[in-house]
Order: C-alpha cells, then sequence, then structure tokens
C-alpha cells in the first residue's frame, strides 16, 4: 500500500510576524512584531527608540555631570565602557546630546540683559530673521513664536549703554524689524539648561 506523503501545511501569515529567530547566539532577532507597539511617553505621545534603555540612562547620568567618564557610566549601569562610548558617539552624531560649557554672564561682568519682542516686516521672513540674530555674539537666544511678536530674542551685554548700542545697531536701523519691546531684565531667579526626559512603562533596550 502507497502512503502519500504529508502534506506540509502553509505557515499562518498572522503568526510569522511574532516569531523571534534565534539563529545566531547572542544576537536578538530584530523581526517586527506586530503585538508590540511604539513605547509612548507619560501622556501618551510616541517617542523615538533613539532614547530607550541603556540611552535613556546614559543621558540622564550625563545630565548629572557631563564630565562623567565613561567608565564611570558603565560601572553604575552595568554595562562595558565600549558600550557607553559607542552609543555616546551614536547619538552626538545624530545630534541628540552637545557637549558644551555652560557660563554665568553675571559672574563674567555681563550685568545688563534683555529678553527682545520683535516683529518682523515684509522685507525679510521669520527664519530669515532668526538667522540674522542667531549669528550675533550678544544674544544669547533666538525663538520664532506665534502671537504678538515674530521673534524673542535674549540679548546678554555689558552694561545699559550697550544694550542701548545693540538697539540701535539691530533693531532701531534695521530694514526689517517693524517693532521691538524690549524688556529688560531686573533679576534672574533660575537659568536651566536641563529638560526632564519622560519616562514610560515600555522603555527598552536596542
Amino acid at each position: 500500500m502507497i502512503q502519500k506523503p504529508h502534506s506540509k501545511k502553509p505557515p499562518d501569515s498572522k503568526k510569522t510576524h511574532s516569531l523571534v529567530r534565534s539563529n545566531v547566539a547572542g544576537i536578538r532577532d530584530v523581526t517586527p512584531s506586530r503585538s508590540k507597539t511604539q513605547p509612548t511617553t507619560a501622556d501618551g505621545r510616541k517617542r523615538s527608540s533613539e532614547l530607550e534603555g541603556i540611552n535613556l540612562k546614559i543621558i540622564e547620568l550625563l545630565q548629572e555631570d557631563g564630565r562623567a567618564t565613561f567608565s564611570s557610566i558603565a560601572e553604575k549601569l552595568g554595562v562595558s565602557e565600549s558600550t557607553v562610548r559607542t552609543r555616546v558617539t551614536r547619538m552626538r552624531e545624530k545630534n541628540m546630546i552637545h557637549f558644551i560649557t555652560v557660563t554665568n554672564p553675571l559672574a563674567l561682568g555681563q550685568s545688563s540683559w534683555a529678553m527682545l519682542g520683535i516683529s518682523i516686516g515684509q522685507s525679510a521672513t521669520g527664519t530669515q530673521a532668526a538667522e540674522y540674530f542667531r549669528e550675533l555674539d550678544e544674544v544669547v537666544y533666538v525663538m520664532r513664536i506665534a502671537g504678538r511678536y515674530d521673534l524673542l530674542v535674549e540679548v546678554v551685554v555689558e552694561s545699559p549703554a550697550a544694550l542701548r548700542i545693540f538697539l540701535d545697531q539691530h533693531c532701531y536701523e534695521s530694514n526689517f524689524v517693524t517693532n521691538v519691546e524690549p524688556m529688560v531684565g531686573l533679576g534672574l531667579y533660575k537659568s536651566l539648561y536641563k529638560w526632564e526626559i519622560p519616562v514610560s512603562q515600555n522603555d527598552s533596550d536596542f
């Protein structure tokens, strides 16, 4: 009696996407799983996987101490120094983090600062105006905004006289600035260069 060969049942396409292959020892497969959702922040917004897991912890440690060594970070996280070095290099290449020296302008003799609300005319776009102010040495902050003004520009100079000169040269005599409202600072109570990263329940290493 001749037996017919058993025909193989085709795999269920719905299940194949949830399989995790492990053909190579030590390597986790990156096959997408339909059941896995993209990590979100505490308020429900989707967040890039670049800020998940170890990368997120590295950033938090660097925010506490920007001079921390790779070896000290690796020891705290329980990973190798090369892992930390590679991830920091990758994040710098993607412009996710920057290393800068933050100065205290008051301690350096810069005693006058002001936030300028600037309105731009039709002779220049908001982007062009923002690029112009960004290149000035006295300017430490530039933001395009919606509302009463087109730009917010923060200026730090050595004296009220220097502030007047700045306004004359770059605002009152400007071809594209139609209105400027200087808001002179009377006291500095908080200047923070650290932002908190929202923590989600779905953090995972990558």
